[in-house]
């Protein structure tokens, strides 16, 4: 890994974290045409989020090693979202949500050419495997678990994971195991989907209301298999915002409750989800 990303890295993704001596290269600071500014650092976010970035690097890519190419997201999609993480501690969550929108529109043009899932057997380029999926869609996984996990949870896996293994190498199982052990949860299916497997949802919310009650149609329009992760609502009428928590059974979900009419209602408030997502009124729903 240290050898091809010597070669590349700091050419041709801004930086490269060797062990204790990361190198930039020498255009690091030429300036670039309007940039976003560090609020806190007075330089460009950019620049801030590679440093960020390459730092990661030294605990999650250089102590812990991912033990195959097709475990490559252990390294590249740690350092993305650990980039993020940093973002958001120092510049807010308007900064963080930016980094990480802008991540997942990365993630949907990649997939438009791509079919294959992060953790790619496939791939014998070694070059090809610098991607978005093991960049910004690693980054997305780690979120979407921290997200569900809560950051109790997530952290005190992560330091799991890290400590059990550091100075040495990972796998991908490595770190669902840390997880399943923090959360005593069984993360199989999350990772199956996720990491083995390609693509992300792209959800249909349909909305219906009529004698006092709402209902809501979730189709996923996406090739393959269903995503079956839950998926946040936020039902606004004249009362206030509550949210519920969908959870698919397949490619098509409809869920009933007790409403006044809904004022708007948006899908994953929170962006907690790698989704591409429209929201619509049935016809037939009137107040």
């Amino acid at each position: 890994y240290e050898k091809l990303a010597m070669i590349v890295g700091a050419t041709r993704f801004g930086g490269m974290e060797n062990s204790s001596a990361i190198v930039f290269p020498v255009t690091f600071f030429d300036p670039r045409p309007s940039p976003k500014m560090s609020t806190t650092f007075g330089i460009p976010r950019g620049t801030m989020n590679l440093v960020a970035h390459e730092i990661a690097h030294q605990w999650f890519g250089d102590s812990v090693t991912e033990s195959t190419w097709a475990d490559l997201w252990l390294s590249e999609g740690f350092a993305t979202y650990f980039a993020g993480l940093f973002l958001q501690r120092t510049e807010g969550e308007e900064a963080f949500q930016d980094y990480m929108s802008r991540g997942a529109q990365a993630v949907f043009e990649y997939e438009k050419k791509n079919r294959t899932p992060i953790f790619d057997r496939d791939t014998e380029d070694l070059m090809d495997l610098l991607n978005a999926n093991n960049y910004q869609k690693g980054g997305w996984v780690l979120h979407m678990l921290r997200s569900w996990l809560g950051d109790q949870v997530f952290f005190r896996g992560l330091r799991d994971y890290y400590n059990t293994h550091k100075e040495g190498t990972a796998s991908t199982e490595d770190l669902r195991a840390a997880l399943e052990k923090a959360s005593q949860k069984d993360l199989k299916g999350f990772f199956q989907r996720w990491i083995y497997e390609t693509g992300h949802p792209k959800y249909q919310l349909t909305w219906e209301w009529q004698k006092r009650e709402l209902t809501l149609v979730l189709r996923q329009v996406q090739p393959g298999k269903a995503f079956l992760d839950y998926v946040p609502i936020a039902i606004s009428t004249a009362a206030g915002t509550r949210e519920l928590l969908l959870k698919p059974t397949g490619k098509e979900t409809v869920h009933t409750t007790m409403s006044e009419f809904p004022t708007g209602i948006e899908l994953d408030p929170r962006n907690t989800l790698l989704r591409e997502a429209t929201v619509a009124r049935a016809a037939a729903a009137k107040p």
